[in-house]
């Protein structure tokens, strides 16, 4: 037991050195195009949020109403992720292969640490869900605060202006970005490098995660969007192990 603890810390540590030499020696055109990438379809999304809400929003207990929230599991990084990880690491003691342990460990930080921005996000931003109504916001404030930054619409509920409204401490306050999606695709493109047809099947399940978040009122397109974009670059760094082999990746994207 002490071997594998000092195993998981040499993969870790190994793990983390990759992540930071892949970053620095990233290049330049690469480095601005991913905040630019965010932005543009950030933007562009934000158009489609009143659209996608109301197309995909799910009214009533029916089945798909249940199915939403049953797949809104797999991305809660605790009930989701971790049982994941833990599953492929102790598959990877099993059969004593250091690939699946290496798997497991990226995973689980690149959800991790996905999760942890975008929270710190979201709880500075304060973007009010969709799902947000005055009625509760008064219940719990004793009244309604005015946005910091008012994207001059109003809720489909017609209750709250759309918008930043800062630091509030209310979940009905952390619309964006989106948690779940950040998560279940970090999770997902973290497999993509060494275990490719599972990572592909994880990103579908992912996709599904992030249609039930705007299904069940929770988020924006934007919210997942932004999340999702998030994740799942996170989740592709942390799926090379070898410098090398992300060094040619980001090579061709930049030719």
């Amino acid at each position: 037991m002490k071997n594998e603890c000092f195993r998981f810390y040499q993969l870790s540590k190994k793990k983390f050195l990759t992540v930071f030499e892949v970053l620095k020696n990233l290049p330049p055109t690469i480095k601005l195009a991913f905040p630019l990438v965010w932005l543009l379809s950030v933007i562009l999304a934000f158009q489609l949020d009143f659209l996608f809400y109301s197309f995909f929003l799910i009214k009533g207990d029916s089945l798909f109403h249940v199915f939403a929230e049953k797949i809104s599991y797999w991305g809660d990084f605790p009930q989701g992720t971790v049982p994941l990880c833990v599953s492929i690491y102790f598959l990877g003691i099993l059969f004593k292969k250091e690939k699946l342990k290496e798997v497991a460990i990226g995973c689980f930080f690149s959800a991790l640490i996905a999760g942890a921005l975008v929270d710190l996000g979201r709880n500075i931003l304060g973007r009010a869900r969709p799902s947000a109504s005055a009625t509760e916001v008064i219940k719990e404030l004793g009244y309604i605060p005015l946005p910091l930054v008012s994207f001059r619409r109003i809720h489909p509920n017609g209750s709250l202006v759309d918008g930043f409204y800062g630091i509030q401490w209310l979940t009905m306050f952390h619309g964006f970005p989106s948690g779940h999606a950040a998560t279940s695709m970090a999770t997902a493109a973290s497999f993509l490098g060494q275990m490719p047809k599972l990572g592909y099947f994880l990103v579908f399940l992912a996709l599904l995660v992030c249609w039930s978040r705007i299904a069940l009122g929770r988020h924006y397109f934007s919210d997942v969007i932004a999340g999702g974009l998030v994740g799942f670059l996170l989740g592709f760094i942390f799926s090379k192990s070898e410098i090398q082999n992300c060094g040619v990746a980001f090579q061709k994207i930049e030719k």
